[in-house]
């Protein structure tokens, strides 16, 4: 579990976040806060993994807070209405930047992110989550060969099992690790590692035939290859 606390000066939007993250199996928000100064304290006192960090609050931007708390090292999401402060909230290395009002999805998307960055330094292997039917399936990132899509629908493949989940590639690449997953072609991402051949209009992934389509292939052959760009 990644135990994380919420900070935000609107009590409407911290039950958001609760109610979302009531949802997704690996995050215990243990605490929110409508106070920096009491979040502060806390984050002195207790073990906390990630934080839910609005950003307009009237004691303190929560650009500034999360300036404040960097030698803590501790992850943040910022929860935001205002996309002016995007730029700089990356510039502070923000694990994400969620738009008001946050849709669930994105939010789940956001803390797959935070649990695939954050878990293998505790637990092991990064793995993300993903709903199968009513059911949450765990994936550990080592075992994806490649990813198929089929509308909204994916197709996750590893060697000895396949799990299938609502979600759109576009989704689903923006949450696994960019320098272990790549996209080939409209229907399909691929795990660099489990490449074999690479032909004119397709690759080898595994013991599977993928389509290569054109437009993906100087991408993929500057990264795998580390052609110049």
């Amino acid at each position: 579990m990644l135990d994380a606390i919420a900070i935000d000066d609107e009590p409407a939007a911290l039950e958001v976040l609760r109610r979302y993250a009531d949802k997704v199996p690996f995050l215990n928000l243990t605490h929110t806060f409508v106070s920096t100064t009491d979040a502060l304290a806390h984050l002195h006192a207790r073990r906390v993994d990630l934080l839910f960090l609005d950003i307009q609050m009237p004691d303190l931007l929560g650009t500034d807070f999360a300036r404040l708390i960097a030698p803590l090292q501790k992850p943040v999401i910022f929860t935001t209405a205002w996309a002016d402060y995007a730029v700089e909230g990356f510039t502070l290395q923000a694990l994400d930047y969620l738009l008001k009002p946050i849709e669930f999805g994105r939010f789940l998307q956001a803390c797959n992110r935070a649990y695939a960055q954050l878990m293998p330094q505790r637990d092991g292997p990064a793995g993300i989550f993903v709903k199968d039917g009513y059911d949450w399936i765990r994936v550990n990132l080592d075992d994806v060969l490649y990813i198929q899509s089929d509308t909204n629908l994916l197709f996750i493949h590893e060697p000895n099992r396949q799990v299938c989940t609502r979600m759109t590639i576009a989704d689903m690449l923006a949450t696994l690790p960019p320098d272990q997953f790549i996209r080939v072609h409209k229907s399909y991402i691929v795990a660099l590692k489990a490449i074999r051949r690479i032909e004119r209009h397709q690759l080898t992934v595994g013991n599977v035939t993928i389509p290569l389509a054109g437009s993906y292939r100087d991408a993929l052959e500057q990264r795998l290859l580390r052609k110049p760009g």
